[in-house]
């Protein structure tokens, strides 16, 4: 009774230690936005700040080091000064601290309009590349002929996530607001992919023009993958993954503040957009500590899926070769009847053959008188 004693003391104690853990509250993940040659924070990036709590946000407008980013959970980039340049130093801090694992990068992209939008393209591109992403902003700009606020260029996007990422649509019915927007596509192994029709691994689509979408070009050089003209769905922002350092790389063809009018807002000439709830489940993704676990079992409900489903496809097959089998089997029997028949018959034949020619061959007995 005293050792029962005990064991029940010490299971009451550990309890109360890891209701104690679990009671302690955990700190604020921490959202670091370098939005180079933003001369002041603008009123959307405000509201971000002030409306999104459950992070720690940090802001830098000229420059950025490994010690800004150290500790940090997610980088968002916007080139707010379209002149400016990322300097070398500038991308050898952020891709030593993505290296280090568990981190998530938000590139924010544009179209080539002539404005000087156009200068964006190939630097926020020349970041994705050192971040090893295979994701790339095109050079055009989408358009919608349907989907819009107002103007085909006022891209009212529309989310609808690739798995597993169907998340990043709860509680989004409205479209949202990608205010001229360049088009998301793939660079990988020397191939460029349209992601609206084909997809590398661990790439997945999140938001898209409608299907009255279509291609426009303002400043050389062409679109590498797109026709100008080309008219269908397009994808507008997309994401990879790298499960092997747990990272994630978010690109999207405008940014949720700045640029002309970013995605956090509520409507725009006067259509209702769900720019709010977008912007806050993306950086809700993005310092996840849990989507890494629901990750990993998404995946091997897939691969028990694929396996169930070869196991079904090699059951069939085996099924219908033991059919086939069966019927050779019975064949074979029906066979060996015949053959046994014909057999039996054959050695009668003989037998009575022999006994002709022996009946034959035989000496008369001789008549007595």
């Amino acid at each position: 009774m005293k050792i029962r004693g005990i064991i029940i003391l010490a299971i009451l104690l550990v309890l109360c230690v890891e209701l104690a853990r679990l009671n302690v509250a955990q700190p604020k993940p921490t959202v670091v936005v370098f939005a180079k040659g933003m001369l002041e924070i603008d009123k959307q990036l405000k509201w971000m700040i002030g409306n999104i709590t459950f992070v720690n946000w940090k802001v830098y407008t000229d420059t950025i080091t490994y010690d800004d980013l150290k500790g940090a959970k997610m980088l968002i980039i916007v080139l707010v000064d379209v002149d400016a340049e990322f300097t070398n130093e500038e991308i050898s801090a952020i891709v030593k601290w993505f290296n280090e694992g568990g981190k998530t990068v938000w590139l924010c992209g544009d179209s080539d309009y002539k404005g000087g939008d156009y200068k964006r393209v190939p630097k926020m591109n020349k970041l994705a590349e050192a971040l090893g992403t295979v994701l790339r902003n095109e050079h055009c700009e989408a358009v919608d002929r349907e989907s819009n606020c107002g103007k085909p260029y006022r891209v009212a996007a529309i989310i609808d996530p690739d798995d597993p990422l169907k998340f990043l649509s709860n509680g989004i019915s409205k479209p949202v607001l990608f205010h001229g927007p360049g088009v998301i596509v793939a660079y990988k192994d020397g191939k460029w992919y349209a992601l609206e029709k084909e997809v590398p691994k661990n790439v997945y689509r999140i938001a898209w023009t409608s299907d009255k979408g279509a291609i426009a070009e303002f400043v050389s050089p062409l679109p590498q993958v797109h026709n100008v003209g080309y008219e269908g769905k397009l994808v507008v922002m997309a994401t990879e993954i790298f499960p092997d350092k747990k990272n994630i790389v978010i690109y999207s063809a405008e940014a949720p503040f700045d640029h002309y009018r970013g995605m956090y807002i509520p409507s725009y000439h006067e259509v209702a957009l769900d720019g709010i709830k977008f912007v806050t489940n993306i950086i809700k993704w993005g310092v996840s500590e849990t989507f890494w676990t629901n990750y990993e079992l998404s995946t091997l409900k897939e691969k028990i899926n694929t396996l169930t489903n070869q196991i079904n496809q090699l059951t069939g097959t085996i099924n219908e070769l033991n059919s086939k089998v069966n019927d050779l089997n019975a064949r074979i029997a029906g066979l060996s009847a015949t053959i046994g028949g014909a057999y039996a018959v054959g050695i009668i034949g003989i037998i009575v053959g022999i006994i002709g020619i022996v009946l034959a061959f035989r000496k008369p007995k001789p008549s007595s008188k």
